[in-house]
């Protein structure tokens, strides 16, 4: 977010919060006549015994008189009626006087100062009573989402915020004046000192200036019952996201052996975790099992601050490692790395069986290894071919299915590509003739072709692959049946044979009308002119199409498809005439300048 973009979210909070500050109802009981004065940010109102009776309105709360009026009757028993006027209004306070003939019934002035935590619903007690009904987050959106983030902003989901922000450079001198201010409000907790402290921490994010900040608390000499009391009083009014991480991070920072059970509550919001695993890991006693518990309790960025902050110190928990540990809803590769190193994936394969459970941990955490780039595999994870090779041991007991085959091709694959850097010569001859032994037990190409006829399955046709068998018929026939199943088309362009490819481009042409294509066909010839760019010539009439679509991203694919291929594939065509109608209606520069780089070959 920009300068100007924080300016304007932070103007826009403020005159929410002096919106909730100046609603405000006055209620006078006059020889049984209720009389109600009614104040919001762009009206007043005169209620009489439930009737409006006069009402000043306006545009904006920017509209400032020094004082509105209203005025209106009430009849006394005996038919007569007096005037009830009202003044309302002021600069600095906002004053309510109710009159009624000369007599004063009302008057009050109250400060105009609002607290950034009233008003608003508060963050704790928002995650508590998730907790205590569903013993889960089942809502992670915040109550204060809309203060966080700016109108029209990119909303991310829990944690990851803060992971991006942990590189960022701190605002200098914030934490100087952070610690003066906390320092005041420990010395002298008055409503106007909390206020300051407060404001101050919701002006920047303490993903970015935590470390700094931590190191110079821990350096100061502050009672802490005071600094306690504080964080507490913090974390009871907090309705901003940072004030929470801000009061967690302080307690973590003292002794709160006492705080560890609402700390492991709030925890298992995944916005919070980091900080919580932070506040158990510096001052709670058996801080490891809590993290742990914490661990099996959230499934996405928290998860990954748990596990990566988990020491596995006892079996237990390197077993749960590789079996549960690389269980999450985002970024299961990087954690299944993390597990594989601290649960020891090798030294557990080292035995001579292991339960089907294991072996299935273990096929995700090598998958995910496999994945990764082998040289930081194996800088991280230095035993990655002891475990490889167990795991291809213990395959030959419980490879069972086509998924679990089909990871023994993902593995043949990668160390074909990647053995100097995983084995030796010889550790290498073992472990291929295993895997080859494997390759020609003839049961897995009947399982593939049995599964193939019963329905598409991309596993089980690039197992037929490995075989040599071709498979191009099978996959057209299935296109014929699901001419808009984009996985079919990926499967045709990673056959890779031009043959094919001019047969699928043909196709596509005569299955559909190009210049009327709905979005699952675009989507469908998006996949085909992603893989043209080593085939020169082939699909004409399918870029024509794309070029002459309304997506941009159709085009653009299109036009770095002919910026690849010589000019001589294309010039004859009726693409010269398309494309020098683009070069002239083009708003997009980088459209513009691949077009004159084509007619410049």
């Amino acid at each position: 977010m920009g300068f100007m973009d924080e300016l304007k979210r932070n103007l826009r909070n403020f005159m929410k919060d002096v919106e909730k500050e100046v609603e405000k109802t006055w209620t006078v009981d006059y020889q049984g006549h209720r009389i109600e004065v009614v104040n919001r940010a762009k009206e007043e109102a005169l209620i009489i015994d439930g009737k409006t009776v006069d009402k000043n309105q306006r545009q904006s709360m920017f509209i400032v008189t020094p004082f509105s009026k209203l005025s209106g009757t009430i009849e006394r028993s005996d038919g007569s009626t007096e005037r009830v006027t009202v003044k309302i209004g002021g600069y600095l306070k906002l004053n309510c006087i109710v009159k009624i003939g000369r007599k004063t019934v009302l008057r009050e002035s109250l400060e105009i100062e609002p607290l950034p935590w009233e008003h608003k619903e508060k963050i704790v007690p928002f995650v508590e009573k998730q907790i205590q009904t569903h013993q889960k987050i089942v809502d992670d959106t915040l109550p204060d989402e809309d203060l966080f983030y700016g109108e029209n902003e990119l909303r991310f989901v829990s944690g990851l915020f803060d992971r991006l922000m942990m590189d960022e450079v701190p605002t200098p001198f914030y934490v100087k004046k952070l610690l003066k201010l906390f320092q005041r409000q420990i010395e002298n907790p008055t409503t106007t000192n909390r206020k300051k402290t407060y404001e101050h921490i919701i002006f920047d994010n303490i993903a970015s200036y935590g470390p700094k900040f931590i190191e110079s608390f821990q350096q100061a000499t502050w009672d802490e019952t005071g600094v306690q009391r504080e964080a507490l009083w913090l974390l009871e009014h907090a309705a901003h996201r940072e004030v929470v991480k801000f009061a967690i991070t302080v307690l973590g920072c003292t002794n709160c052996e006492a705080y560890k059970s609402l700390l492991m509550t709030i925890g298992m919001h995944e916005e919070f975790t980091q900080y919580v695993v932070f506040a158990l890991k510096q001052g709670t006693t058996n801080a490891n099992e809590n993290i742990w518990k914490l661990a099996q309790s959230v499934f996405g960025w928290g998860k990954i601050a748990a596990v990566e902050a988990l020491e596995a110190d006892t079996p237990e928990i390197k077993q749960w490692l590789l079996l549960h540990g690389y269980k999450n809803e985002i970024l299961i590769d990087h954690l299944a790395v993390t597990c594989a190193i601290k649960g020891e994936l090798h030294q557990a394969l080292l035995k001579d069986m292991i339960s089907k459970p294991l072996y299935d941990g273990a096929s995700r955490i090598i998958q995910a290894l496999i994945s990764d780039n082998a040289t930081r595999v194996v800088h991280d994870y230095p035993h990655v071919g002891i475990a490889l090779s167990r795991f291809i041991f213990h395959a030959k007991t419980h490879c069972q299915t086509l998924e679990d085959f089909y990871l023994i091709i993902e593995i043949n694959e990668f160390l074909n590509e990647n053995k100097d850097e995983v084995f030796s010569g010889q550790d290498f001859q073992f472990i291929q003739q295993d895997i080859q032994q494997m390759i020609r037990d003839p049961k897995w190409l009947t399982l593939a072709l049995e599964t193939l006829q019963e329905h598409y399955d991309e596993k089980a046709l690039e197992i037929a692959n490995v075989y040599h068998l071709d498979m191009t018929d099978y996959v057209f026939r299935l296109l014929e049946k699901n001419p808009t199943k984009l996985e079919l088309y990926e499967a045709i362009m990673n056959m890779q044979k031009q043959e094919s490819i001019e047969k699928l481009c043909t196709w596509f042409e005569k299955q559909f009308t190009l210049s009327h294509l709905s979005e699952k066909e675009q989507a469908c010839l998006q996949v085909i002119i992603c893989h043209l760019h080593d085939y020169a010539g082939s699909g004409l009439p399918l870029l024509e199409a794309a070029l002459k679509s309304d997506d941009e991203s159709l085009r653009f694919n299109a036009l770095e498809v002919l910026n690849e291929w010589p000019q001589s594939a294309w010039i004859q065509s009726n693409l010269v005439s398309i494309l020098r109608r683009i070069e002239l209606a083009a708003s997009d520069k980088e459209e513009r300048k691949l077009i004159k780089q084509l007619f410049k070959q």
